[in-house]
């Protein structure tokens, strides 16, 4: 049976990596998923034939907030994962 320390540390360093990516905007991660948004939305409106003005997409700052978030709970986590195996 695994330790629920080890699960909380594994998914921490997780959150920690992929938030970390959003929030530094590592090799252009943040500015990336934005495309994909505006990518994604202009798709779906030509699928269902809507040509009307496009819906609000997020933007690299948007992904860049939500990043520093993750990275901030994310080590919140690992903290709590250290502490429960040290104590």
């Amino acid at each position: 049976m695994v330790p629920v320390s080890a699960v909380l540390l594994l998914l921490g360093l997780a959150g920690v990596v992929w938030g970390g990516c959003l929030a530094l905007n590592v090799r252009g991660a943040a500015d990336a998923w934005a495309e994909r948004a505006r990518i994604n939305t202009e798709l779906t409106a030509a699928t269902t034939g809507d040509f009307g003005p496009l819906d609000t997409v997020w933007t690299a700052r948007d992904y860049r907030t939500r990043g520093a978030r993750i990275l901030a709970l994310s080590l919140v986590i690992v903290l709590i994962a250290l502490l429960k195996t040290w104590l």
